[in-house]
């Protein structure tokens, strides 16, 4: 588990920091992942940089992991807390979420916002 809350820890560090490159260099060739701005799925590195680029130009993210959990499908789950703020810094929202992650060859593979807990 260690490794993973280490993995999870830096890509919302490097999330935080809008550091695209850092991003994409936690992300495994299969990424695949639900696309929460636009609607659709991101499916591997090229449309996962763009998806993390557009990301970038629309709002900051301060995202902080509270508690990793592994859970019986291999999928972990991190608790975190996140505040979305405007172009100018002021604040949006802020809220709690658990996001699940798949991780293979230590390079995260899969993310899935969940909409309520239990849900995988």
């Amino acid at each position: 588990m260690a490794k993973a809350e280490v993995l999870l820890t830096r890509h919302f560090d490097a999330t935080r920091r809008r550091d695209l490159e850092a991003v994409v260099a936690q992300l495994h060739p299969d990424i695949a992942f639900a696309n929460v701005l636009e609607g659709g799925e991101v499916v591997g590195l090229d449309a996962a940089r763009g998806y993390f680029e557009r990301q970038f130009a629309m709002a900051g993210v301060d995202i902080s992991l509270v508690r990793v959990r592994r859970q019986a499908d291999g999928w972990i789950h991190a608790d975190v807390e996140i505040a979305l703020r405007r172009p100018d810094g002021r604040l949006w929202s802020q809220n709690t979420a658990i996001i699940a992650y798949l991780i293979r060859d230590d390079l995260i593979v899969g993310i899935d916002p969940l909409p309520d807990p239990g849900t995988r």
